[in-house]
């Protein structure tokens, strides 16, 4: 899916900035101008679009009771598949000021060395 420009003479010239949103069921991109207003912005389902990594809802059900999971590399995957979206609509990166990001609160990270 190609998000088409909203604003076609605001998406020309101009700073843009980019708000990224890892929620629990999909990636969303939103551009601004400089005055707040949408430019155009972008969603990747990780159901829908990424499929090959099983996922209900953005997570996969481990064998211990109430064990949930996200995998890690269907994100990465997101931002990838995003940011070629964005490319493929026309998307001047050199025009992005700054970037914010918000993630999934719900989610706890744990390692192993």
């Amino acid at each position: 899916m190609i998000a088409e420009p909203l604003f076609q003479s605001i998406v020309m010239s101009g700073p843009l900035f980019l708000g990224l949103d890892l929620s629990t069921q999909q990636l969303k991109v939103l551009l601004i101008d400089e005055n707040a207003i949408v430019v155009n912005h972008f969603a990747v389902s990780y159901a829908k679009d990424l499929p090959q990594y099983g996922t209900t809802n953005g997570a996969t059900h481990g064998s211990r009771d109430g064990q949930v999971t996200s995998p890690v590399a269907m994100w990465i995957e997101a931002i990838d598949l995003i940011l070629q979206r964005m490319e493929d609509a026309g998307v001047v990166f050199g025009r992005i000021r700054a970037i914010s990001g918000a993630g999934q609160v719900l989610y706890s990270y744990y390692m192993r060395s």
